[in-house]
């Protein structure tokens, strides 16, 4: 059986099952590699306007890498961009607050990564819903400054973004290209097929979710230049149909081993830099 990875999943200590149980779950189910990525505060029951609740984010991220075993496991933390909406509506932040947050939030995530205990950024983008024109914008600064530190320490980031094909990929192309990031790190998450046809077309890393149309389709109409993600929320209150052991349940029903090796092996040893299994 070909060792399954999950490139984009959450796990969630305080509302659902923990890294602990998920790396476990997903152990037996064949898995070998995940890459778990931090929530909003609001997730975690931190929902508070201040650089102390996204801090408490982190170490609770920095913590349940800690506790994985049996896989390899990357740690990544960002910015969401429905935090900054977030902010503004729930807190009454004003947009220059908001950036600011998140620029000192970016820089706590970058001492994390100077340290050794996160691997990468994420998440961090832009609306994929209609926000206003300047919240929009905030966004990309703080995307742009997360690949700036990418850029500096040679980290990948987690990209959420909307889903409209080619010029998602070029607006990104245009800020990678600004601030001299490296497109090999910059990771489409959530792509759909347009974007990530587009985006590894240019030399950018993307995920897919496991969605079991979606997967079909990507097995047979797409180059195996992508990895797949079950972007698991871990709530007991928002369950999620995909999990990372379904993906293993998934894929067990294709036959191309060269190409899912490609997809589950290759592709996260070349992003992350990890031994393979």
């Amino acid at each position: 059986m070909i060792p399954v990875a999950d490139g984009h999943l959450h796990s969630n200590p305080v509302r659902g099952i923990g890294a602990e149980e998920i790396a476990e779950r997903f152990r037996r189910s064949g898995g070998w590699f995940m890459a778990l990525v931090s929530l909003p505060p609001s997730s975690y029951e931190l929902d508070l306007p201040t650089l102390e609740a996204y801090s408490k984010v982190i170490e609770h991220q920095v913590k349940e890498c800690k506790k994985v075993r049996g896989v390899k496991a990357v740690c990544l933390a960002g910015f969401h961009p429905a935090d900054v909406d977030r902010l503004i509506d729930q807190h009454r932040l004003d947009p220059m607050s908001v950036l600011l947050l998140a620029y000192r939030v970016l820089s706590l995530v970058e001492d994390r990564l100077k340290r050794g205990e996160l691997h990468g950024i994420g998440e961090v983008g832009r609306q994929h819903y209609k926000t206003s024109a300047a919240r929009a914008l905030l966004s990309q600064l703080i995307l742009e400054r997360a690949m700036e530190i990418s850029r500096d320490l040679g980290v990948p980031v987690h990209m959420h973004l909307e889903q409209e094909g080619e010029i998602t990929v070029h607006l990104v192309d245009l800020s990678a290209k600004r601030v001299g990031a490296r497109e090999e790190l910059l990771v489409f998450h959530h792509a759909d097929p347009k974007v990530a046809k587009e985006a590894t077309a240019r030399g950018y890393a993307a995920t897919l979710h496991g969605a079991p149309r979606l997967m079909e389709h990507a097995m047979k109409s797409l180059e195996p230049n992508f990895v797949f993600e079950s972007d698991y929320v871990d709530d007991a209150r928002r369950p999620s149909a995909i999990g990372p052991w379904s993906l293993a349940e998934q894929m067990s029903q294709y036959k191309e081993e060269e190409k899912l090796y490609k997809i589950n092996v290759d592709n996260v040893v070349k992003l992350y830099g990890v031994e393979p299994p």
